[in-house]
């Protein structure tokens, strides 16, 4: 699946479900989430962080997901710079344990890992996800089929103004700050 998305910062959580409300868009998801990135232990030229992909186990509820991401190369592609595109493949896990033991039989290790609270809601086929960090404002992520949806939400929801981003969340920690959780 190719993933199209943006990031608005510093967001008023209760003002934009009131407006997602009223757009008749669906609370899908309310809960914490649980992200433990692997990677490589060698500097080979295997590291996905070095070929900008991404491995990620995450715990949603009770449910839990392997994810694979890899960036696509915007200015190649014909995608805008603000608008974050990637690769990925998800899938659920049930057994966590024996999967974490899989990934290091093939030399992967845990790198690092974060938590945030979610508030998911979907119109038609967007998704708006409001995440809760420690220490950083709230932000909304919409993910849409195509730039001109996402732009379009944009101003539906009156966030013009407000800081647009295409970056992870370790550019996300770098930008208010904060260290990102290295293990």
């Amino acid at each position: 699946m190719l993933e199209k998305e943006i990031k608005i910062l510093d967001i008023n959580k209760d003002e934009i479900i009131k407006k997602l409300i009223s757009l008749w868009a669906v609370e899908t998801f309310s809960w914490f989430i649980h992200d433990i990135y692997y990677d490589f232990v060698d500097w080979d030229c295997n590291k996905l962080e070095d070929n900008k992909r991404l491995f990620r186990v995450r715990q949603k509820w009770e449910i839990h997901l392997y994810t694979i991401k890899r960036k696509r190369n915007k200015s190649c592609e014909g995608w805008e710079d603000w608008l974050k595109v990637a690769d990925e493949w998800e899938n659920t896990i049930t057994d966590v344990d024996s999967f974490k033991k899989v990934l290091e039989k093939y030399g992967m290790t845990q790198t690092r890992e974060k938590k945030k609270h979610r508030t998911s809601y979907r119109l038609n086929e967007i998704e708006f996800d409001i995440d809760e960090y420690d220490s950083i404002p709230p932000l909304l992520e919409i993910e849409a089929k195509t730039k001109k949806e996402i732009k379009e939400y944009i101003k539906i929801l009156w966030l013009e103004n407000h800081i647009q981003k295409d970056f992870w969340s370790r550019k996300l920690f770098e930008y208010y700050g904060l260290e990102y959780s290295y293990l």
